[in-house]
């Protein structure tokens, strides 16, 4: 199946909600990426068309990271991510921004890449976007994560 990845934070309501319609038309799935409760929100009353929702660690004005990654993690225990869930309960919720490079304290107070996508699909996340950075940079850091999302 094909997708188009919609950022929600660079469209009008009116603009998101023409581009879903094409989208269903062109029998396309669609991703809506967020950055905020606001967009969250604007999804939950869009009323439908969207097949995945992407939590975002990315600063869209500057289209840097938020290196802790709480961005991502305080949208994900939002209430406006509950609503959203209460109301699209098959749509997957995933996480992307540095997922996998993104360390924080495990039980033991060692940094660590697991603990923070163990936060992260403790919050609801059910999967990560993970970009080349993370095989780069570390390959067995990339093993680990994968099988922490696995493990799910």
């Amino acid at each position: 199946t094909d997708a188009v990845n919609i950022v929600v934070g660079a469209l009008t309501s009116k603009d998101l909600l023409y581009l879903t319609k094409i989208a269903a038309t062109l029998k396309l799935q669609v991703v809506a990426s967020v950055t905020s409760e606001t967009q969250i929100k604007l999804l939950t009353k869009l009323g439908g068309g969207i097949h995945a929702l992407v939590m975002s660690n990315r600063d869209l004005e500057t289209f840097g990271f938020d290196e802790s990654g709480d961005q991502a993690l305080l949208l994900l225990k939002s209430e406006a991510a509950r609503e959203f869930k209460e109301k699209f309960d098959s749509v997957p919720i995933l996480v992307e921004g540095r997922v996998g490079i993104i360390k924080q304290n495990d039980e033991n107070g060692n940094p660590s890449s697991t603990a923070y996508v163990k936060a992260l699909r403790d919050a609801g996340a059910v999967g990560a976007i993970v970009g080349s950075g993370i095989v780069a940079d570390n390959k067995d850091a990339f093993i680990d994560v994968m099988s922490s999302l696995q493990n799910a």
